[in-house]
Formats: structure tokens, C-alpha cells, sequence
């Protein structure tokens, strides 16, 4: 058989245990995304621990773990570069600007407290390691925003305002992390240009300003499209050119200009362009697609293609939740590190947590909204697999360690998401208690 035939034999047998896994899960009122991740969990340590499986399927555990253009690699980033283009495309400029503050306090206290709590969990631990307290601080600060995200979309909350916030602190959280994320690399690898990453983070910040110039921009042609459109309509409604029984509210159902399946290309296209750009000066794919959609946003009432787009969203997505979970390997973990790995979970969630809710108290926000805030802050992303990564090449982490930092991240990924849906809906039940009562005061 030929490679390609093994990789179709591997993404069925992935596809077929998330599905199967995730429905389980989904029966229990958790988020399927669990699932997921156990279903990458299994199958790296089934062929870990039974290499004639390995061999059986032409699936090298080694080859995956050190290969960035291993294919389950790239899936997993084309899927959550998709999940932040469709978030993107719910998310209009006006309104992440209407949180903003309160979004900027999330985010700053969100990375400062888990770096200081790491640093100093990781200095008790060896005291005289500073760059592994260095870099086990910054595995801490980096939120997940696909986890997140992915249970609010579950739980149709996107349009509220926590949700909102929880967005702007995420992208916010991301560039932040990755320009502190250069800074500690270069700090920790010897020989590093201190001038390279200063320049670096000058052209991130050029890219941003630029970016979010021309979304302002976009909004206003938008607008002035959808102002003409509308008058379009009325005219030929005048004329007798409109079925009887139309009116101006059904513009939005008629859209007669360009298919949502011509759109899906052009969607696509700008949506891996702006990643590529943003990947390109330094950030992560993931916010050049978040911006990308905010593009495809100001638009989507005259040029629709969110139902398609997410319709391939849904299929590459279980794809990062399973190379999330096919990070864990349990033939380098010890049980004398379990102690260290309890308190690195600890910390982790305390750490967010916190950072979370006081950021969103910060903002006047409610006990139950901060709540909600602070739990959805709790998942580890990529981010934190990328430093897992750094640490190991630059030997600065043994697999000990590295292993240790990865089951952080999946703890933290797997405890956030039934804590997420708790507090939204004991936020939802309280809103509407309070609405309920408010005319008998």
C-alpha cells in the first residue's frame, strides 16, 4: 500500500475514536471536544506502548512528536485557524471595542499572575534553574482560545457580552504572549540578537495597527454597500419589480449577488492569507484568521458564507483537539513527579482563575459574569505545547519535564470546559431570575 494509504487509514481511525469518543461525552453534558483529546490521548500511547500497532498502520510516534509538517500537525492548526475565522466572522469591530478595557485588564492580569506563580512554583522546586522557572512561568500564561470559544459557540453565547470580552482578552492574551514568548526564548537561548527581537516586536506592532486601520476602514465601506443595496431594493420595489408581499426586512433573505459557495473560496483564501501574514511578522495564524473574519464580519449581511465555512470547520477541527491530546505520553512521566505535576495544575488554574475574574471585576462586571470570565481562562493552548517544545531543543527541560508541562496542558484543557458550561448557565438562570422578578419590586 501506498503512504497516502496509511494516512487515510490513520485519519478514519482518528475521525472514527473522536466521533465516538466525543458522543460519549456529549451524552454525559460534557463537550465533545473531550472526547477528542482522548481520542489522540489512546492512539499515541497505544503505539507507544504497542509499536506493532505503530508499525501495523506506518505511524511513527517519534516522527510526529518532532516534526512540525507531520500532517495531524497541520490539520490541527488549519482547524482551529478556521475555528478563529468563524469566531471572527460573530465578532464585529464595534463591539470588541465597546470591551475593550475590560478586556485589556482580563488579559494583562491573565499573563502576569500565572508567569509570577509558575516562576515562583518552579524556583522552590530548584532554586537554582532560573531559566526553567523562566520558562514554566510563560507554558503558564498562555490561554487556549479555541477551548474557550468552542464551548460558548456549544452553548449558543457568542452574542453575549462576556463572551465578548472573553474574545478581546484572548486576542489580546496571544499577541502579548508570543511577544513576551520571543522576549524569555531569547533570554533563556544563548547567543540570541537582543536587537532581532526588538525589531521583531516593532514589526508586530506595525502589523496590528495596520490591520485593525483597515478593519475600520472595511466597516465603513461595508455599510455604505449595505446603504446602497437597500436603496437598490426599495427602487425596484417601487417599480413593480419585487413579488408583492416583499418588503426591506427580506433584503437579508435574498442576497442575490454573489452564492455563499463562491464566497466559501474567497473566504478561504483571505482567511489562510491573513494567517500567513500574521505568522509571517511573528504572531500566531490564529489571529491574522480572527482578524481575517472580522474582515468577512462588516460583509456577511450581503456576501454570506458562514454556514459553508462552517461546515469545513466542523470536519478539521476535531483535528487540533486530537493532536492536543496526542502531545501526552505517559512512557516519560515518573511517579515521583506526580506531586510536582499536581501543583503545576494547581497553579495553573488558581492563576487564571483569579487573573480572570478580578480582570472582569476590574471592568464593574457581576460576581456570576467574572465567574464565567475567570473559569473560561483556566484552558492552556498551543502556546504553552510551543514553550513545552522550546524548552526541550534548548535542553532546558528534560522529557521529565516536558512531559509534566504537556499534562498541565491537557488538565487544564479538559477541567475548563464542563466548568465553563456551569457557570454560563448558573450566569443565565440568575439574569433571568432577576428579569423575572424585577416588575414585582
Amino acid at each position: 500500500m501506498e503512504a497516502i494509504g496509511y494516512i487515510i487509514i490513520q485519519i478514519f481511525i482518528l475521525l472514527l475514536a473522536a466521533k465516538l469518543l466525543g458522543s460519549i461525552f456529549e451524552r454525559l453534558k460534557m463537550p465533545s471536544l473531550i472526547g477528542e483529546i482522548l481520542a489522540g490521548v489512546i492512539f499515541i500511547n497505544l503505539v507507544l506502548f504497542f509499536p506493532d500497532a505503530g508499525g501495523l498502520l506506518h505511524f511513527d510516534p517519534n516522527e510526529f512528536m518532532h516534526d512540525e509538517s507531520h500532517f495531524l500537525h497541520v490539520m490541527g492548526e488549519l482547524g482551529v485557524i478556521f475555528l478563529l475565522f468563524m469566531v471572527g466572522l460573530e465578532t464585529k469591530f464595534s463591539d470588541l471595542m465597546k470591551v475593550g478595557k475590560t478586556a485589556l485588564y482580563v488579559a494583562l492580569l491573565g499573563i502576569a499572575m500565572p508567569l509570577l506563580g509558575g516562576f515562583a512554583l518552579m524556583l522552590a522546586y530548584d532554586p537554582n534553574n532560573v531559566n526553567l522557572a523562566l520558562l514554566v512561568g510563560t507554558a503558564m500564561f498562555a490561554m487556549s482560545t479555541g477551548i474557550a470559544i468552542e464551548v460558548l459557540r456549544g452553548l449558543n453565547a457568542m452574542s453575549s457580552r462576556e463572551a465578548k470580552i472573553i474574545i478581546g482578552a484572548a486576542v489580546i492574551d496571544d499577541i502579548l504572549c508570543l511577544s513576551l514568548l520571543a522576549m524569555i526564548s531569547g533570554i533563556v537561548a544563548p547567543g540570541t540578537d537582543m536587537t532581532s527581537i526588538a525589531v521583531n516586536t516593532i514589526i508586530v506592532v506595525v502589523f496590528l495597527v495596520f490591520a485593525f486601520g483597515l478593519i475600520s476602514r472595511i466597516r465603513k465601506m461595508a455599510d455604505r454597500r449595505k446603504h446602497r443595496m437597500i436603496e437598490r431594493y426599495k427602487h425596484a420595489d417601487l417599480h413593480g419589480e419585487i413579488a408583492i408581499g416583499s418588503s426591506v426586512s427580506e433584503f437579508h433573505e435574498i442576497r442575490s449577488h454573489p452564492s455563499e459557495l463562491s464566497v466559501l473560496g474567497l473566504a478561504v483564501l483571505v482567511c489562510l492569507g491573513m494567517a500567513a501574514l500574521s505568522t509571517t511578522v511573528g504572531l500566531a495564524g490564529i489571529i491574522g484568521a480572527f482578524l481575517a473574519g472580522m474582515l468577512f464580519a462588516e460583509f456577511k449581511d450581503t456576501v454570506p458564507c458562514e454556514e459553508n465555512f462552517n461546515t469545513v470547520t466542523s470536519f478539521m477541527l476535531p483535528f487540533f483537539f486530537i493532536y492536543v491530546g496526542m502531545m501526552v505520553k505517559f512512557d516519560a512521566f515518573e511517579l515521583g513527579l506526580l506531586p510536582l505535576l499536581v501543583a503545576l495544575i494547581a497553579v495553573a488554574v488558581f492563576t487564571k482563575f483569579i487573573s480572570g475574574y478580578l480582570g472582569a471585576r476590574k471592568g464593574k462586571l457581576s460576581k456570576d459574569s467574572s465567574t464565567l470570565i475567570g473559569v473560561s481562562m483556566i484552558p492552556r493552548g498551543e502556546v504553552g505545547i510551543i514553550v513545552a517544545s522550546i524548552g526541550l531543543t534548548l535542553g532546558v527541560f528534560s522529557d521529565q519535564m516536558f512531559t509534566s508541562i504537556i499534562l498541565m496542558t491537557l488538565a487544564t484543557t479538559m477541567i475548563a470546559p464542563p466548568l465553563i458550561s456551569w457557570a454560563y448557565k448558573r450566569m443565565y438562570k440568575h439574569t433571568h431570575e432577576d428579569h423575572s422578578a424585577s416588575p414585582h419590586k
